[in-house]
C-alpha cells in the first residue's frame, strides 16, 4: 500500500468541492432530492456551503435530472426525454444583467417586470426555432419587441424591454399562458433556475426586492400553469429575513426543500470523491473496506457509495482508528469531525467536511509520520484534529466572501475569550467598525440587530446560563477561543 499516494489524492478532493466542478462523478445524488421531482417544490433552501449551487449546475447538466430523481419515465409526468432545464439567473452567466446594471431596478415594479421579461426572453429564445410558438410571440408583442428578442444578448439589455414589459403584463400573462398551453398538449415541461440571488445587487437591501418579487411571481402562477415550472436557491437567512416579507410568503414552507446533510451522506460524498478521483491505489484501498463502493462505476456517475452505515463506520475506524485517542474518552472517529464542524443550528456543510479531511492528509504528507499509523491506518487523529481550526479558518473567508461586513466585525472579535455575557458581546459589535459605504450593506442597522443575524447564521448561540457561546467552525475563523478548550495541534 503507497500511503503516499493515497495521501495526495485524498488531500487534493477539495479542490472538486471549492470549485463547483460539474462532473456528475463528483455529485452524491441524495434521497431528499427526489422532491425535486415535484414540479410544485419550487424553493431550494440552504446555507453557504451546502450544495445549492452544486445542485444548481447538476440539473443544468444533460444527464442531471435522472441522476436525482432516477431515470424512470412516468406518464404527465417530467422526467428525462420531455423536460429541459435553463438558467433563470446565474451571476456567472454573461448573458444576464451585471448587479450595477440590476441597481438601477429596484423599483418593486422594475424588479418584477425584470423578472417577467426575463422568462419571456428566455423561453421565446429557447423556443426560437419552433414556428408554432414563435407565432404565440408575434401575436402578443409588438414588432419592434419581436425584432429585439432575435438578439442574442437582449436580457443584458433592460433599458431596451423593461418598460414595454412593465406597461403590458397582460401580453406577457398572453404568451406564458399561450406556452403553458402548448407544452401541456405535447407533454413538455420547462424548469427555469435561478442561483446567485443574494449577489443580485450591491447593496445588501437592494436585494430583496428582486427575491420578493421573484418568489411572489413564481407562487402566483404555481396552479396556473402547469409545464411552466422553476427551482429557485436561497440562502436560508434571506428566506428568514425580515426584508423578505410579502403577502402569501408563510405559505411557502410547504413548496420548499431544505438542504441538509447527516453525518452519513457526508461520509458517502467523501468517499464517492475518493473513489472516482481516478487513481487506482486509492480504490484499492477503498476496496479493503469490503462493498464500501460499487464494483464498477455507472455511467456518468461513476463508483457509488454503500447507504449502509457499519460499513461506512468500518471505513473510518480502518482510516483513523476507532478513536480520536487511545480510548473512547476522546470519542469516536465517525462522529468527531462532524460534531466539531457543525454550526449553531447543528447544520454540516459538505464543502466544509471534505476539506477537514483534506487538510489533514496535507498534514500528514507535510510531516514524518506518514509510517506511523499502524495496519491499514492512515491518519493520525491529531492531524484530522489539527484541520479544524485550518478549516475555520477558511470558513470564515467563505462567509465573509457574502457577508463582507464580517471582516470588520472580526477585528472586534479576535482575542475575545469565551464563555461571554451577552451585553459584553454585543458592546464589541459598535457600529463605527463599518464605514458609512460598508454600513449600506448591513443586514441590521443597530449591534443587537446585528447579534441576532448572527445567531440566524449560526455562528453564535445563547448557552444554557445565557452566556454568549460560539461553535467551533467558527471560532478559530474569528480568532476568538474558549476557556478551558482543548488545543488543537497547529
Amino acid at each position: 500500500m503507497d500511503k503516499q499516494e493515497i495521501l495526495n489524492t485524498m488531500a487534493s478532493v477539495s479542490a472538486i468541492a471549492e470549485n463547483e466542478e460539474e462532473r456528475l462523478e463528483d455529485f452524491l445524488p441524495l434521497r431528499s432530492y427526489m422532491a425535486l421531482g415535484d414540479p410544485n417544490r419550487f424553493l431550494v433552501l440552504g446555507g453557504r456551503g451546502s450544495g445549492k449551487t452544486r445542485l444548481f449546475k447538476t440539473l443544468l447538466n444533460d444527464a442531471g435530472f435522472a441522476q436525482i430523481v432516477g431515470g424512470q419515465r412516468q406518464l404527465f409526468r417530467p422526467n428525462t426525454d420531455n423536460t429541459r432545464f435553463l438558467a433563470g439567473y446565474d451571476l456567472t452567466d454573461s448573458r444576464f444583467p451585471s448587479p450595477s446594471v440590476l441597481q438601477r431596478y429596484t423599483d418593486e415594479r422594475q424588479a418584477a417586470a425584470f423578472w417577467s421579461g426575463s422568462v419571456v426572453i428566455l423561453l421565446a429564445q429557447s423556443f426560437r426555432e419552433n414556428e408554432k410558438i414563435w407565432g404565440f410571440v408575434e401575436e402578443n408583442f409588438s414588432e419592434s419587441f419581436c425584432e429585439n428578442l432575435r438578439k442574442e444578448r437582449l436580457l443584458g439589455r433592460p433599458s431596451r424591454w423593461l418598460d414595454e414589459i412593465a406597461e403590458n403584463p397582460e401580453c406577457v400573462e398572453g404568451f406564458l399562458d399561450d406556452l403553458d398551453d402548448y407544452l401541456s398538449r405535447t407533454n413538455q415541461w420547462v424548469f427555469l433556475l435561478y442561483d446567485s440571488l443574494d449577489r443580485i445587487c450591491v447593496r445588501y437591501v437592494d436585494i430583496f426586492p428582486y427575491i420578493r418579487t421573484l418568489l411572489a411571481f413564481w407562487f402566483a402562477h404555481l396552479h396556473r400553469w402547469k409545464q411552466i415550472k422553476c427551482k429557485i436557491f436561497l440562502r436560508n437567512d434571506l428566506f428568514d429575513s425580515e426584508l423578505l416579507s410579502f403577502p402569501d410568503s408563510s405559505k411557502l414552507v410547504s413548496n420548499c426543500l431544505k438542504l441538509e446533510w447527516n453525518t452519513l451522506s457526508l461520509y458517502r460524498l467523501f468517499v464517492k470523491r475518493l473513489a472516482n478521483a481516478g487513481n487506482e491505489e486509492m480504490n484499492a484501498y477503498l476496496r479493503l473496506t469490503e462493498n464500501l463502493i460499487s464494483r464498477e462505476p455507472d455511467g456518468q456517475i461513476g463508483y457509488i457509495p454503500t447507504e449502509n452505515e457499519d460499513i461506512v463506520k468500518q471505513f473510518v475506524n480502518e482510516m483513523i482508528g476507532p478513536y480520536m485517542g487511545s480510548n473512547n474518552k476522546k470519542g469516536a472517529s465517525y462522529s468527531w469531525a462532524p460534531n466539531h464542524l457543525q454550526d449553531a443550528h447543528g447544520v454540516l456543510s459538505p464543502r466544509s467536511f471534505i476539506k477537514c479531511y483534506s487538510v489533514a492528509a496535507q498534514k500528514m504528507l507535510d510531516s514524518s509520520d506518514i509510517e506511523k499509523p499502524k495496519k491499514n491506518r492512515i491518519l493520525l487523529p491529531a492531524m484530522v484534529q489539527g484541520a479544524v481550526r485550518a478549516v475555520s479558518v477558511e470558513r470564515v473567508m467563505e462567509l465573509q466572501e457574502e457577508y463582507s461586513w464580517l471582516e470588520q466585525l472580526k477585528k472586534a472579535l479576535t482575542g475575545t475569550t469565551l464563555l461571554i455575557s451577552k451585553s459584553d458581546f454585543i458592546k464589541k459589535i459598535r457600529m463605527d467598525l463599518w464605514d458609512a459605504k460598508t454600513q449600506e450593506k448591513l443586514p441590521a442597522t443597530s449591534p443587537q440587530g446585528i447579534f441576532d443575524v448572527l445567531q440566524k447564521l449560526g455562528i453564535v448561540y445563547l448557552a444554557r446560563d445565557g452566556r454568549v457561546n460560539v461553535p467551533e467552525i467558527y471560532l478559530h475563523g474569528f480568532g476568538m477561543k474558549r476557556k478551558g478548550g482543548l488545543r488543537r495541534p497547529g
